[in-house]
């Protein structure tokens, strides 16, 4: 005992476990905050951070009790959520590997789905219980690393926050990832809590620390692609810090798990090791949905991320804030900028006084960036910067209270307060409006409604999925828009996806075709006439092996060969009408300033019979959610339009839902391939 209180290191803070070893005293990593702090901060600090406990008690409660007011039993008409939920029971089944978006979500929803079944409700608690741990994850990473006042006034707000709360009652990845995110940064600030002692641990304790950092990053990397980031901004922040030790472990531990990983994948589903290329390649395209358009050049890309970051900072986020109607579309360049400026600031005193923030400031600025870069304008949801809301929203406030602590900028610090006060006001009285909207609805789809609260195009749809689930065999194949959502409404009936209508670039188009054909004619559609003789019809329809469309004008292209092709031609001249060649009809595309695009029917309706679909859901999808304006979604329309170019009278209307336009209906047509003799 003696000699043991005379150890000088024990003295310096070192305690003993049970059998009188000597372990490292674990102390919170300090922001390097001025001695001199205003006395406004200082005084309020003192009362808050003794009751900061109670302040984590109460956000759980108010985020738990509006959470369950604001909970939706239904899918959404995003369509992903009920994807994830479509490619969890494919994974479960051992049928396919969840691609495209983050695996892991997928790949966990399948559990529950094994034990529940397809039980959205069940799903959906999960979500819950994730944006629950994140609130409480983001209490104890940063409890300590800003003022007390500030961090009280933080918390609440997002406590109430009505866009996070959201996302406790969906099946999106959003709530997982939160929670990941919140478990790595805070797994990440007590290792470097521990590399930072001047007693150094064991080397094997601090690569298992090391380790089990790297497989929840390497979860975090699986939930959504935009995880990565979380690594590359540990590593630089880690290098930037010179603990060059602790960023080549943290990378080999994350290669411990991603290597094996994709092999399995590589394995068991035959997945490529790779998917980098062709999801490159899908961020590069003008529009995701029209590859005519072509990629994006330099200047492309850095337009779409100004664009982007006008919409998700000062739209979005803003909303997120309660200080913008979720309802309106206005974006502001001044409030981007602000922000924008805003967030330098903070960086800059990040730089200078906490190498928490530093960090914070590291993932934000990569991930941020990365997002705005990566992400279509078509894109433009909530949910692809909601995940960033509570670590931005404190980046900022920290940022303006660092500048309020120089006696000259005291009433900066006043108005801090006062915008988050505010902010709590706004924030809380838009949870409010919507949880007394939400309580209608979800009483009555407790109570067996389940498409209450659904407009009247997506009603139609939905019913006709679940229509065909009763009355259409379960061997025959059903093409639906969206297909996942008629998966969960159709009973785990199976839907072939038509998400696209696959246009090709024009000029591109023609040339494939003539080294296939040879010489090619073009007619202006509008010139054949319905009066002219069935048999001359017919025959102009079968010679017809492509469709250009500048922007409302559409020219049928034609290959007239043999006997019958003469007789086409001759017919046409006499009719007086002249076809022209596909040299004329190239050199007007090249100089229209109209939306321009080509489609070969064949290829539309060999792609259905290779995927042997017999019928298809044509539904009047609102372009605008918001109201019944006419315009639909109607990328299905459009093909089988085309379809119908060359090949009238193949689909038979065989159930309808909705009786009038003013009702929004939806279609089911069996393509009757034998009429063709296909």
């Amino acid at each position: 005992m003696a000699s043991s209180s005379k150890n000088p290191k024990s003295k310096a803070g070192n305690q003993a476990d049970k059998k009188g070893n000597p372990q490292p005293k674990v102390q919170p990593v300090k922001s390097k905050i001025p001695a001199v702090k205003s006395d406004m901060w200082t005084t309020l600090d003192k009362f808050f951070v003794k009751h900061l406990n109670a302040v984590l008690v109460l956000s759980v409660l108010l985020s738990a009790f509006m959470g369950a007011f604001l909970f939706d039993v239904k899918i959404s008409t995003g369509g992903d959520d009920s994807h994830y939920i479509e490619m969890a029971n494919e994974f479960l089944k051992g049928r396919a590997f969840p691609s495209w978006h983050g695996p892991l979500y997928s790949i966990f929803l399948s559990v529950p789905i094994m034990i529940f079944g397809v039980n959205v409700i069940w799903l959906k608690i999960f979500s819950f219980l994730f944006m629950i741990a994140h609130l409480v994850l983001f209490y104890y990473t940063f409890r300590r690393h800003v003022s007390a006042t500030l961090f009280t006034l933080i918390m609440l707000v997002l406590a109430v926050n009505a866009s996070l709360l959201y996302f406790a009652s969906q099946t999106y990845s959003e709530a997982m990832f939160m929670f990941l995110q919140s478990l790595s940064i805070f797994i990440f600030l007590n290792i470097y809590q521990n590399v930072n002692l001047d007693e150094k641990l064991p080397l094997k304790h601090e690569a298992l620390q090391w380790l089990i950092l790297g497989f929840f990053v390497f979860l975090v990397s699986l939930t959504r692609n935009i995880g990565i980031v979380m690594l590359l901004a540990m590593v630089l922040f880690l290098v930037w810090e010179k603990k060059f030790r602790g960023a080549v472990m943290l990378v080999i531990s994350f290669l411990i798990f991603l290597f094996p990983f994709r092999i399995y994948k590589t394995l068991a589903w035959h997945e490529k090791l790779s998917q980098g290329p062709d999801q490159i390649s899908e961020i590069l395209r003008k529009n995701p949905y029209n590859r005519a358009l072509g990629t994006e050049d330099f200047a492309g890309m850095v337009d779409r991320f100004i664009l982007n970051a006008k919409s998700y900072l000062s739209r979005h986020f803003m909303i997120g804030l309660g200080l913008h109607d979720p309802a309106s579309p206005d974006k502001s360049g001044f409030v981007t900028l602000v922000i924008v400026i805003l967030f330098l600031v903070a960086t800059y005193f990040a730089f200078r006084r906490s190498k928490i923030m530093l960090f914070l400031a590291i993932y934000l600025g990569g991930a941020i960036t990365a997002t705005f870069i990566a992400l279509h304008q078509s894109w433009d949801q909530m949910r692809m910067v909601v995940i960033f809301i509570p670590l931005l929203l404190l980046m900022l406030a920290w940022g303006i209270q660092q500048i309020s602590i120089n006696r000259r900028y005291t009433y900066l610090g006043i108005v801090l307060m006062i915008f988050l006060v505010v902010v709590f006001v706004r924030t809380f009285d838009q949870t409010s409006e919507r949880m007394k909207v939400n309580r209608k609805f979800l009483s009555r789809n407790i109570k067996g409604n389940l498409y209450y609260g659904f407009t009247p195009d997506w009603q139609n749809f939905l019913k006709m999925s679940e229509w065909v689930s009763k009355n259409i065999p379960a061997d025959k194949v059903v093409a639906s828009r969206k297909p996942s959502m008629s998966y969960i409404y159709g009973k785990g009936r199976e839907f072939y996806g038509m998400y696209r209508f696959p246009s090709e670039e024009p000029v591109q188009f023609i040339q494939k075709l003539e080294k296939r054909t040879g010489n090619l004619l073009v007619l202006p559609n509008k010139l054949v006439d319905t009066h002219w003789p069935a048999q001359l019809q017919w025959g102009i329809k079968r010679a017809n092996v492509g469709c250009v469309a500048e922007g409302s004008e559409l020219y049928g292209v034609y290959d007239f060969k043999s006997n019958e092709g003469n007789e086409i031609i001759q017919s046409l001249y006499k009719n007086k009408v002249i076809p022209f060649s596909v040299d004329s009809l190239i050199k007007r595309v090249n100089v229209s300033k109209q939306n321009c695009f080509a489609v070969s029917p064949d290829s539309l309706l060999n792609t259905l019979r290779k995927n042997k679909v017999e019928y298809i859901i044509v539904a009047s999808l609102r372009a605008n959610p918001n109201a019944n304006t006419g315009n639909i979604i109607n990328n299905i329309q459009r093909y089988l339009f085309f379809v119908e170019q060359k090949y009238p009278g193949i689909l038979e209307l065989v159930h309808q839902v909705g009786n009038s336009d003013a009702e929004e209906p939806t279609w089911l047509y069996k393509i009757n391939y034998k009429f063709y003799g296909l």
